[in-house]
């Protein structure tokens, strides 16, 4: 059985402007707190701050007001970034920045892990990682707590999206090492319309959250106990259109953030949540 809680929104901050329940009935999800922002991919969050992904550039605010502390951007005239083309997602983790970069359009396999230092006040790139030209288009990675990382390869166009790959990955070697492979459930490509999934990140309730291109909607996924990738049910009520997301796991409750494509960054209060898969 579901368990529904609603959670109470945030105090306001000098730039953040609070929100109300979504208007789809029975959502029950609350958005929290709203940032005007203008980034193009996602979010990335950690303790203290958050991240402005874009395709080649990145910035990165304080939490609780929305303040910029510093941004980076690819200098595509150097040789070592001449590659930066499409930043989809990031997470962040002990201190670094993981990024799903991917040179769609131009070379859709040609895809990449860039890694930046986070520390403090810092936001420098440290190294690049390419990835085997195999699957699709990298759109992102996220790791679970048992330590295993999942990565999506997208594959775009009504007809052939639904190639679009979920890979569970171990880390070694400073790279993935592939463990398993997944096409995602009928019930969530028949949301995509001709686009892909563009954002996952694994939920406190055990869940794989997931977003496609533009609809404001998460598909909640999980693997069965046949190793099976199952659709569960679709989130409405977020404050966010699509695109890379990212639960807060510093955040009590925890919160998702995702974004508003040229407008806003949000923390949405999911509020319907089911046992942990495989829980009786």
């Amino acid at each position: 059985m579901s368990i529904c809680l609603v959670w109470l929104a945030a105090a306001l901050s000098p730039t953040g402007t609070a929100g109300g329940k979504d208007p789809q009935a029975g959502s029950g999800n609350v958005v929290l707190k709203r940032f005007p922002v203008k980034v193009s991919q996602g979010v990335a969050v950690d303790e203290k701050h958050f991240y402005a992904i874009s395709n080649t550039t990145i910035s990165k605010h304080d939490k609780a007001t929305g303040a910029v502390k510093v941004t980076w951007r690819a200098d595509t005239k150097n040789e070592a970034f001449r590659h930066f083309t499409h930043m989809n997602s990031a997470v962040a983790l002990e201190g670094k920045l993981y990024c799903a970069h991917s040179r769609y359009p131009a070379d859709p396999n040609d895809n990449s892990l860039e890694i930046f230092d986070i520390r403090q006040d810092r936001l420098e790139h440290e190294k690049t990682i390419r990835l085997p030209r195999r699957h699709g288009s990298l759109t992102w990675a996220d790791r679970h707590e048992d330590g295993s990382w999942w990565v999506c390869y997208a594959v775009y166009g009504k007809e052939n999206n639904r190639n679009t790959t979920l890979v569970q990955c171990r880390w070694e070697n400073e790279g993935f090492a592939e463990v398993r492979t997944w096409k995602f459930p009928a019930e969530v490509v028949a949301q995509w319309g001709s686009m892909s999934c563009s954002g996952g990140s694994w939920g406190p309730d055990g869940y794989l959250y997931t977003t496609g291109h533009d609809d404001a909607k998460v598909h909640v996924l999980t693997i069965d106990p046949a190793g099976d990738l199952k659709y569960v049910r679709t989130e409405e009520g977020v404050g966010f259109h699509g695109q890379a997301i990212a639960w807060d796991r510093f955040s009590d409750p925890p919160v998702l953030w995702g974004i508003v494509r040229g407008r806003e960054i949000s923390q949405t209060s999911m509020s319907c949540r089911q046992q942990p898969p495989n829980e009786s």
